[in-house]
């Protein structure tokens, strides 16, 4: 009704003017003819009313449609209302039919980029195997560097298939029981080159009676993250990542505390944004602003809470509040 009133303020201004103009035509003819203008008063408002009225029923549904805006046009009366709106029904249906003919093929493209991408990645992971198993339990210096620039690649490698799956994060979601000391420390397992090379020492401070339901593939990736997170920031050589553990009323509180260099202030309240670097991204190159993101959304997918603090040369601690029934 309002957007109506809007539209036709023309309308009314128009018929205000006229209203006066009568007014004063009665003024200036000395106020002879009383009746009449009263007459034509009444006449010009009951016609305004009368043609509000009709303009109104008949674009009702049009005026319905605009004021809700943020509704979906997917239900269409193409033989309601009167033919003004008939016309702009059958507008808004060509329009949405077109619509969704071009998100079919974007989203067709999508689908087919991604199984490119997951068939690429896969590819991948072979030969990056084979050089793995060609350079173990190899003490030449070159071999072990072969080996750093190997996790890297399997590294990065997992980080696209992870952040592709998680667009399809329901098909890919299997609930196990398992410990939660059980978990980390297959996370510390993936990692336990990184550690050693950077001369770090995870520290776990988990009960082993702290059970909960989760994705068991997805729980380890994303303490991966976080851990290779902490090893890359932790440049001080000798010093410990902590990964500990609380039981609190209905929830476990999982912490993960690294004594790196620390996080500037001002970038705390974007580090859970994609491909954020910050102030740490200019001085650490490999840095590509994606694993916090997606530690954020798999904490979102699995319905955890994820915060953050941190200190210049201090450390950063990494919180996630994960809600048990036990």
């Amino acid at each position: 009704m309002r957007l109506f009133l809007r539209s036709h303020i023309s309308f009314l201004l128009f018929a205000l003017t006229l209203s006066l103009a009568t007014v004063g035509l009665f003024w200036l003819d000395g106020y002879k003819s009383t009746r009449l203008i009263i007459y034509v008063l009444f006449l010009w408002v009951t016609l305004s009313i009368f043609f509000l009225a009709i303009r109104y029923a008949g674009h009702r549904r049009v005026f319905k449609r605009l004021e809700q805006g943020d509704i979906v046009a997917s239900e269409f009366h193409l033989d309601e209302g009167s033919p003004f709106s008939q016309a702009f029904e059958s507008y808004l249906a060509k329009q949405y039919h077109a619509y969704q003919i071009d998100l079919q093929k974007w989203r067709a493209k999508d689908a087919d980029r991604n199984i490119f991408i997951n068939q690429w990645v896969h590819q991948m992971k072979t030969p990056v195997s084979v050089i793995e198993l060609m350079t173990q339990n190899q003490s030449d210096p070159t071999l072990r560097s072969i080996q750093e620039e190997t996790d890297r690649i399997q590294q990065g490698l997992d980080t696209v298939l992870y952040t592709l799956r998680l667009e399809t994060f329901e098909n890919d979601f299997v609930v196990e029981r398992a410990d939660l000391k059980t978990l980390a420390s297959e996370a510390i397992n993936e990692h336990k080159r990184l550690f050693i090379r950077q001369h770090l020492y995870p520290k776990i401070q988990i009960d082993s009676d702290l059970f909960l339901e989760t994705d068991k593939k997805w729980f380890v990736f994303m303490l991966g993250q976080l851990l290779s997170n902490a090893i890359k920031y932790s440049p001080e050589k000798g010093s410990n990542i902590e990964i500990k553990a609380t039981k609190e009323a209905r929830e476990y509180a999982l912490s993960i505390r690294d004594y790196g260099i620390g996080i500037e202030k001002a970038d705390l309240a974007r580090v859970f944004r994609p491909f954020f670097t910050g102030e740490n991204g200019r001085k650490f190159q490999q840095s590509t602003g994606m694993g916090l993101f997606l530690v954020s959304e798999i904490c979102n997918k699995l319905g955890y809470q994820i915060s953050i603090e941190s200190e210049i040369d201090v450390g950063t601690t990494i919180l996630i509040r994960i809600p048990t029934n036990n």
